[in-house]
């Protein structure tokens, strides 16, 4: 019960953050309400200016929030219960969490959300297109009748995908995409069927001449499912090396998923997947094991695992097992396999450390991941959040480093002593270590405004951490770049953390905005070019004066976008921009500015 209580505060720690940054959002200030702001805003990445108009709780008709991923072609209706202490009734899944949402959007009369019922009615009959349905809980009790009703619901259903978040499973998801490094050894017994379903490629034997040990094993599903079960539970560090779990993707692949979930294909899961790459240190002998009734009898026991290549292939094996009646996943699974290549790694030899990194590399070169999102996940952004903590800032590049930095800095002295400079340029108000903190994907549309403009960074946020994505590689070329140093992203990102605290203050609570303010900025003060952004920050008297520029334009620019297209705030930064109007509100505050 201690675990619930715990994460049940971060929850509120974290609503709490969101409350006090946005307090003219209506309804933000209800606990159950800004828990679905909560969900959007960590699990779905969408802006928090957007997040509004995603929520449909109160007269929802069963759908409290949802999201599409037009990448994907999926469309999330999720609902939460976040005060709830009672288990999760069978009848509320069975006749309202899988039935009513689909079932108000199909007969094309949703009225909560225009916006919702447009996106079902244009994608829902389009090829790809997945529903998934999720509910997020507060606490753990979820019978195995519930998980049977979902599964049996699934298996009717062919491009349904059903989820339930107990506690427990939402902490991991808040945590588990990245999980804390830390020093423990794991041993791990990996299962096969015999030991004609084992390759052994003794090196030494074969004479070929690299330096490691290697196995093929035709394994069962279910073992992945309790390894990736047990490495969560131990906090130890699975996917460490694998750069796909590393930059975000986690969300589980449609197709494994629909796989595994049904009982007539699951079986023929190792012809369709291309199988799990995995590294280790010692790789022991093949052993027979009585395991008569499962149809599984040998194993090899492998110390500190990391999977470079199928982080996604096992986060959705056991995603899908997690839905399945616990009391018979043996049985359900037990003609359901993959094929594992485990490599022994020498760490005590420098060529075998080597040899590691090209695994990696190579592995993941194959699916998409070019060189330079390698070179960006395993140096760049910890490059940025060491240089970025040098000057008294804690980047967050994982959902864990917050709680990491507050241990390490549970008195911010040290950290003002570092960034006092800075911070008193911008005439901030920072005392807490939290003040000093800056989320990853908040610093990156920051980053994409000042490339792009202010609309992109409002409706591209889910892109940005997507290695396959325009954003994120111009992100990473403009990082890279000789003329940006960690001075002008920090004083890029302040001059936004100004803007947003200066909307606070202001009577509509909307002006400036600040991702536009960062877009025009870099067009009008910096010709485009980031060299320039030090020189235009270096004092606080510059500082404001942008700062009072820019509100008067967003004020005036919402205003006549308005009168001209009869949106208001909310939808126009959905919206993009037109030039023509932001002109007009430049050459207005020029002469009024002059005058």
């Amino acid at each position: 019960m201690m675990n619930e209580v715990n994460f049940k505060e971060q929850i509120l720690e974290d609503i709490r953050e969101y409350q006090k940054r946005y307090p003219n959002i209506k309804n933000l200030n209800k606990n159950e309400w800004a828990f679905n702001f909560w969900v959007l805003a960590t699990f779905f990445s969408v802006d928090e200016e957007l997040i509004e108009d995603n929520i449909c709780d109160y007269n929802d008709k069963g759908i409290d929030c949802f999201y599409y991923n037009e990448n994907n072609n999926d469309l999330y209706l999720i609902q939460n219960k976040f005060y709830e202490d009672s288990p999760l009734k069978y009848s509320y899944v069975k006749d309202d969490f899988l039935l009513r949402p689909k079932s108000w959007l199909e007969s094309n009369n949703y009225k909560r959300s225009e916006e919702l019922q447009k996106i079902y009615n244009k994608y829902s009959k389009t090829s790809g297109f997945t529903l998934h349905l999720e509910l997020y809980i507060s606490n753990n009790e979820v019978s195995d009748l519930i998980y049977d009703e979902i599964h049996k619901f699934m298996s009717e259903n062919e491009n349904i995908i059903v989820n339930i978040y107990t506690l427990d499973k939402i902490k991991e998801k808040y945590y588990g995409e990245f999980i804390t490094t830390n020093n423990q050894n794991l041993e791990y017994t990996i299962e096969s069927i015999n030991k004609g379903t084992v390759l052994n490629i003794n090196t030494k034997d074969y004479d070929m001449d690299n330096p490691l040990d290697a196995k093929y094993v035709l394994t069962p599903v279910i073992s992945l499912y309790r390894m990736r079960k047990t490495c969560y539970e131990k906090n130890y560090p699975l996917f460490n090396e694998n750069i796909r779990e590393y930059l975000g993707n986690t969300g589980i692949n449609k197709k494994i998923y629909a796989t595994l979930m049904n009982e007539n294909e699951r079986k023929n899961f190792f012809y369709y997947n291309n199988g799990i790459t995995m590294i280790c240190e010692k790789i022991d002998p093949v052993r027979t094991i009585n395991n008569t009734s499962i149809n599984r009898h040998v194993s090899i026991k492998v110390t500190n695992p990391q999977i470079v290549n199928g982080c996604q292939t096992v986060n959705s094996i056991y995603e899908s097992l997690n839905m399945c009646n616990s009391e018979n996943l043996e049985e359900q699974f037990k003609n359901c396999f993959v094929m594992l290549k485990i490599l022994q790694i020498d760490k005590e030899n420098q060529n075998s450390e080597e040899l590691k990194e090209n695994i990696v590399r190579y592995n993941n070169s194959q699916n998409s991941i070019d060189e330079k999102t390698f070179v960006a996940n395993n140096e760049i952004f910890r490059r940025l959040q060491k240089s970025f903590e040098s000057r008294g800032f804690l980047l967050l590049i994982k959902q864990s480093d917050k709680n990491t930095f507050q241990q390490k800095y549970k008195n911010a002295t040290k950290l003002k002593d570092k960034n006092s400079e800075l911070v008193n340029k911008f005439n901030l108000e920072l005392e807490k270590t939290s003040d000093f903190m800056i989320k990853i994907d908040k610093l990156l549309q920051v980053i994409i405004s000042f490339i792009e403009d202010g609309y992109s960074a409002y409706v591209n946020k889910p892109k940005l951490l997507k290695a396959d994505s325009k954003q994120f590689e111009k992100i990473n070329d403009f990082i890279k770049r000789d003329d940006v140093t960690t001075e002008t992203l920090l004083n890029l990102y302040l001059l936004y953390l100004k803007a947003e605290k200066e909307k606070k203050k202001s009577n509509d609570g909307r002006t400036p905005i600040s991702y536009y303010l960062i877009s025009l900025f870099a067009k009008n003060e910096c010709d485009n070019f980031p060299s320039k952004v030090n020189e235009e920050l270096n004092d606080i008297s510059k500082i404001e004066s942008i700062i009072k520029k820019y509100k008067i334009v967003s004020r005036k620019y919402t205003k006549e976008y308005y009168n001209k297209y009869n949106i208001d705030y909310n939808k126009m930064i959905k919206q993009k921009i037109d030039n023509d109007l932001i002109q007009n509100a430049l050459d207005d505050v020029d002469i009024y500015l002059t005058e």
